[in-house]
């Protein structure tokens, strides 16, 4: 069988097992188990494999027909151009989610401009105080890790309620080399101390409206971290209930949240005190991001 053959093979089972991006897999696929991209491809398409690189193939191929979602099957996903490890004790990390971790990036960056602004010496820096980030629900650690690399200055906690998950994510930090802390607990419990910024992505898909979802994410994606019970909106409530315990005066709070749910959040924020609440697009033009800053009287 040539490399074409094989190629032509991977196609049509992807395509028959209902894979929309088969085109795009297949040449992920054939670049993964046989070394052989696109470039390769086109030099040489009627080379042939070895037996035992075929063998490994077909059977990543087998369970990607059964939905396994191809980022596990890797054991990887990159995220705001960092590698990192997934599996199935996490979510798999979104291009959606990194408009949140753009969003926070610059008003980090914006905040620590400004008060630098303010330092009159050298001393003055020396002494000046970290930004305080809190990444709750973490799953694979992709916000919070995120944040560390590209926000130096900003000290950094991951929560979660899931060990799974924070093995995951504490693996992420060692192979990204982020210095953070990890936290087991249930939404705040275990949270000392109060943050300048407050970073999350929990569940929000209404429990009926998971069944309906794709293959990939209710088969195989941690329910734990999909549920956002009856409609959605769970989490988001004890969220907002609780953090302003947990924030630093003008601390700001960054949601994901579903399509559909930018005018149930900016209730839910206006209503406990946030001001400047607003609900951001993603690429695709729809709500994604609620943000708000909670000013302590």
């Amino acid at each position: 069988m040539t490399i074409r053959d094989i190629l032509t093979n991977i196609r049509e089972h992807l395509q028959k097992a209902g894979i929309e991006d088969f085109e795009y897999e297949s040449w992920v696929l054939l670049e993964w188990k046989l070394h052989i991209d696109r470039a390769e491809f086109y030099m040489n398409p009627n080379g042939e494999v070895k037996q035992e690189l075929l063998e490994e193939l077909e059977e990543v191929l087998l369970k990607r027909e059964q939905r396994v979602p191809l980022q596990y099957l890797m054991g990887e996903c990159e995220f705001m151009g960092f590698d990192f490890s997934v599996d199935e004790r996490v979510l798999i990390p979104r291009q959606d989610t990194e408009c949140l971790v753009e969003l926070a990036v610059e008003d980090i960056r914006n905040v620590k401009t400004q008060n630098r602004c303010e330092f009159n010496n050298a001393a003055d820096q020396k002494n000046e105080q970290k930004v305080k980030v809190l990444d709750l629900c973490t799953g694979s650690g992709c916000i919070g890790i995120s944040v560390k690399k590209l926000c130096q200055n900003a000290e950094v906690t991951l929560a979660d309620i899931s060990e799974g998950a924070l093995t995951v994510a504490k693996k992420n930090a060692e192979n990204l080399n982020a210095n953070v802390t990890l936290i087991r607990g249930n939404l705040f419990e275990n949270i000392e101390g109060r943050f300048d910024y407050i970073l999350s992505n929990p569940p929000y898909i209404p429990s009926q409206v998971i069944q309906g979802l794709m293959p990939e994410v209710k088969d195989h994606e941690p329910r734990l971290a999909l549920d956002g019970e009856e409609d959605g909106l769970a989490f988001y409530r004890r969220i907002i209930e609780q953090a302003p315990d947990y924030l630093n005066s003008n601390g700001r709070i960054y949601f994901e949240i579903g399509a559909e749910q930018g005018e149930d959040m900016i209730r839910l924020m206006t209503d406990r005190g946030f001001s400047e609440v607003k609900v951001h697009k993603d690429l695709a033009g729809l709500d994604r991001i609620a943000t708000g800053i909670y000013s302590r009287r």
